[in-house]
């Protein structure tokens, strides 16, 4: 077999004329063996970073809900029914008041609707009109 010098970065065995079909065949199995373990190599190193992410975002969520049931239990609501009534109690009044602001929105949105309805329908009646 001829081979490229040792001192080469390129240094594989390049089968000579000579060799018989079944060594060529051999080494190209050999090759093909090696491809596919490097390519498992690769999808592994892929998965495991793909894991390792989620992970360290899993962490960092769970990390956020323990300082948020800290920060429930050094408030007071964390335990007692009454502390939950009373956050209850004041999330109940800020929905109220959210929707009365909707309320009001809606209710500007509709008049705005309605108002543009009619100019174009007076739009329409005049052009009409003209035909």
């Amino acid at each position: 077999m001829d081979t490229i010098p040792p001192h080469s970065p390129h240094h594989i065995l390049i089968p000579d004329q000579a060799t018989s079909p079944s060594a060529t065949e051999a080494t190209i199995i050999e090759l093909q063996s090696r491809l596919r373990d490097i390519q498992l190599a690769k999808t592994h190193n892929d998965v495991t970073e793909a894991i390792r992410k989620e992970r360290t975002e899993m962490l960092l969520a769970l990390r956020n809900i323990l300082d948020a049931m800290k920060s429930e239990a050094a408030s007071g609501s964390g335990g007692s029914g009454t502390g939950v009534a009373a956050t209850n109690a004041k999330e109940l009044e800020r929905l109220r008041a959210e929707n009365e602001e909707l309320k009001k929105v809606n209710a500007k949105q509709a008049y705005r609707i309605e108002h543009l309805v009619r100019h174009l329908r007076e739009e329409l009646e005049k052009n009409e009109g003209k035909q």
